[in-house]
């Protein structure tokens, strides 16, 4: 539970439901959109908060105040996070997710979502496992958003590139490997040589590529295919790559 001292009284930022109820509170709305002033609603990250003010701006458009800040009330509008020093400002999530979009260094939750993503898992699921969230919704919005950034996409690269050569798959490998694939003549060979072409990708060895199609390629991996990396057999992992090309 979190406090904060708002005017004359105490505000309490509850954590989970458990939290609430075990406070001595009953219900709450699922849809803060929806809640009334005064009552108790869940964040988009799943903290429960009271409604301190509901109120239209001039233009109609409706506008809550909670301990967590004002917001403008929209279907695009997500509330979560630490309450901000001053509620009264509406540019706290506007700052937040130009901060998240514009910082250059990752923050060590940023490296955690990165290793996960790099090994195959969904953004959706790495971030709810990284970051203190339940909510789906939010952690799909912001993961898709951190997965834009250029220091997202750095760590995932260097980390695919990491379980490559722990591998022993490097540019020589590759290399070596391709031209002979290309000289064998084998018609079984084109398949093999799509597996070889997705593990150059992942390495960065198309400069003219966008980053960020290595990392849709590397995402296409299962998780059986991503083990196979720690092995020497590429022949299976090219061979399990058949059925994906086709």
């Amino acid at each position: 539970m979190v406090t904060k001292k708002i005017g004359k009284s105490t505000e309490k930022l509850y954590n989970s439901e458990k939290e609430f109820i075990d406070d001595g509170n009953a219900a709450y709305h699922n849809n803060w959109r929806n809640a009334p002033e005064g009552s108790y609603a869940k964040s988009d990250d799943g903290q429960i908060f009271r409604i301190l003010k509901k109120s239209k701006f001039k233009d109609g458009n409706e506008y809550i105040r909670t301990i967590l800040g004002s917001y403008k009330i929209s279907d695009k509008t997500l509330i979560g996070g630490k309450p901000p020093k001053n509620i009264y400002s509406f540019a706290k999530n506007k700052f937040c997710n130009e901060q998240r979009m514009s910082r250059e260094e990752p923050n060590p939750k940023e490296v955690v979502f990165a290793k996960y993503v790099a090994h195959g898992m969904n953004p959706e699921d790495a971030y709810m496992r990284v970051f203190p969230t339940n909510n789906r919704k939010y952690a799909k919005n912001v993961s898709n958003a951190l997965f834009k950034t250029e220091r997202i996409r750095t760590l995932i690269s260097e980390e695919a590139k990491e379980m490559l050569d722990k591998a022993g798959i490097n540019e020589e490998y590759l290399l070596s490997n391709a031209k002979f694939i290309i000289d064998n003549g084998d018609g079984r060979d084109s398949d093999k040589l799509r597996a070889i072409e997705m593990l150059m990708k992942i390495a960065g060895m198309f400069p003219n590529d966008k980053k960020t199609e290595s990392l849709t390629v590397f995402q296409g991996f299962t998780q059986d295919q991503l083990k196979q990396l720690g092995d020497s057999d590429v022949k299976m992992l090219a061979h399990a790559e058949k059925d994906i090309a086709q």
